[in-house]
């Protein structure tokens, strides 16, 4: 019978971070994620704001040049 090698295919092994650190990357992701979402919804609002007033300030010089 013919002998098998000692080291079949060479792996390369990389280091890997522990898993209580890849649980708190995953949870600083999660929280970053909620960030973000809440800043695109805070800057839909302050658009829609700054777009109202716009619009309503158009709406008063227009009655005032109208007036006279």
């Amino acid at each position: 019978m013919a002998e098998t090698p000692e080291k079949v295919v060479a792996l390369k092994l990389t280091p890997r971070a522990a898993p209580a650190q890849d649980a708190w990357h995953a949870q600083v992701t999660c929280h970053l994620a909620g960030i973000e979402r809440l800043m695109r919804r805070l800057e839909w609002q302050v658009w829609a704001l700054a777009c109202g007033a716009a619009g309503t300030l158009v709406v008063q010089v227009l009655r005032l040049f109208t007036d006279n």
